[in-house]
């Protein structure tokens, strides 16, 4: 990611209203789907936001990234790191791994994906979020460095080409996909430069908590459904 990333996530993260959903809706998945006190690798781990909600939930947290930067934050709130510039996390280690945006950053995902499925224990569990679709393209792509986006069909085929068992998918962040395509929309005809800046800004205090809300409101439904659409997928898949 561009330097510009890290400092916006270290800026808002904590209670940004995108930010902090999605970090209770992953902690929400963990407890479904991985045991407590199971060793997770965070890899990709940005702030160490989403490490230190799992490590707070009873979860033993590896941070990993390659920017000693984000590093620096993630040591700082108390988690254990792995510099992923210098070394790779250990084969058959860990017991989860969590990937939550990091799939659409690499040339070759699918060799990423092997890679980590060879770094989990036999039925270990293997958790991504990437953006979904690329019509929403926006300068958050951009300033975050990002590849591509996907489609749910396509990341559960290259989970399975890697050889793991996708056990739950779904879209999220779907209750506010209608303003977001229209907000990029409109940014692309009308604001062309903004297609190579961050959209994550800061919101009034009364909106930041009602999309709070409205975001957070959608791990109800996914304890017990799917959803057809979404601005990002979440996946689950067992080595």
């Amino acid at each position: 990611m561009k330097p510009v990333a890290y400092e916006l996530m270290e800026q808002w993260s904590r209670d940004h209203w995108w930010y902090r959903a999605r970090r209770e809706i992953l902690v929400d998945v963990f407890e479904r789907f991985v045991d407590k006190g199971s060793l997770v690798l965070d890899f990709g781990a940005g702030n160490g936001e989403t490490g230190r909600a799992l490590a707070r939930n009873d979860y033993r947290v590896l941070a990993a990234d390659p920017e000693e930067s984000a590093l620096k934050l993630c040591h700082a709130k108390g988690l254990e790191t792995l510099n992923l510039g210098r070394e790779r996390p250990a084969s058959e280690t860990f017991d989860a791994i969590l990937a939550a945006d990091v799939l659409e950053h690499v040339e070759d995902d699918l060799e990423l994906l092997r890679e980590l499925c060879g770094c989990l224990r036999p039925s270990g569990r293997l958790v991504l979020t990437v953006p979904a679709y690329e019509f929403l393209w926006s300068g958050e792509d951009y300033v975050s460095g990002h590849l591509r986006r996907y489609t749910r069909t396509r990341l559960q085929r290259r989970v399975a080409e890697s050889g793991a068992r996708v056990l739950w998918s779904s879209y999220f962040n779907t209750w506010l996909l209608p303003g977001i395509t229209l907000a990029i929309l409109a940014a692309r005809l009308f604001q062309p430069r903004r297609m190579y800046v961050s959209n994550v800004a800061p919101a009034p205090d009364f909106a930041n908590a009602w999309l709070y809300r409205l975001f957070r409101s959608e791990a109800r439904w996914l304890r017990r459904s799917t959803l057809p659409m979404g601005a990002s997928i979440l996946l689950v898949a067992e080595r």
